[in-house]
């Protein structure tokens, strides 16, 4: 009787291990939720936080320009585009108010957004005119007649500073023009580069990395700051 009790008692034990198995098993770890990734489409870009400078160069050039809309190497052209890229507007806000560092409200000119848009990003080429490539007073000279209607501006970033009014630094509005002294070892700092004035000390310019935002208050340009000129014929900016 007492070996019966003690396999009822052995046989009771295996089946409580068998069945309590699971009880030593490790939880099954949960699925990882995975995290969407925000791809760049292309249609926000970043300052890079270092910037080639465009030194080296001197703006002599006087190669022919003509306003806005004419392109001998057959791109659309600015202002056969505007309409359509005015359309992506809240886009364009978006892209340039993180490029500005300031608020989409504060970008009320579509025409000067859309240029922007346009040509960035365009690459450097000592004399050029279109967007195979493109020298700063050019791109200045563009700007002014495509945004502002400006068509009395020279094409040498040099005489740009003597046709313009000369104005204080802490005075300068959107569409005023800033000039820089960019070539080293000069005795006389006179201009050699030229853009155009946006907000929060930010301009746009063609520089040797191409066209791009950049801030005067950067080292390099703060140092290489020549002055600042509005051209008569430019309309009061926004505020």
């Amino acid at each position: 009787m007492q070996n019966m009790l003690k396999n009822c008692f052995l046989i009771a034990s295996i089946v409580c291990l068998a069945s309590s198995c699971s009880t030593f098993k490790p939880a099954a770890s949960q699925p990882t939720a995975s995290r969407t990734k925000t791809q760049s489409d292309g249609n926000v870009q970043f300052i890079s936080n270092i910037s080639i400078k465009p030194e080296g160069r001197e703006d002599l050039t006087h190669s022919s320009i003509s306003p806005a809309n004419t392109d001998t190497k057959g791109n659309a052209s600015f202002s056969d585009r505007s309409n359509a890229a005015i359309e992506n507007l809240p886009a364009l806000q978006f892209k340039f108010a993180i490029l500005e560092n300031c608020s989409v409200e504060d970008l009320d000119n579509p025409k000067l957004l859309s240029f922007m848009d346009y040509w960035y990003g365009t690459p450097y080429h000592y004399g050029g005119t279109t967007r195979d490539g493109i020298d700063c007073s050019a791109f200045a000279f563009l700007l002014m007649s495509s945004v502002y209607g400006v068509g009395t501006l020279p094409r040498t970033s040099k005489e740009q500073y003597e046709a313009c009014q000369h104005i204080p630094r802490d005075q300068l509005q959107e569409g005023d023009l800033v000039f820089f002294h960019t070539l080293n070892g000069k005795k006389h700092k006179g201009v050699t580069h030229v853009g155009v004035y946006l907000r929060n000390h930010k301009f746009v310019h063609a520089s040797v990395s191409g066209v791009m935002i950049s801030d005067m208050n950067d080292g390099y340009y703060d140092q290489h700051f020549v002055g600042a000129g509005r051209v008569a014929e430019t309309p009061v900016a926004h505020s």
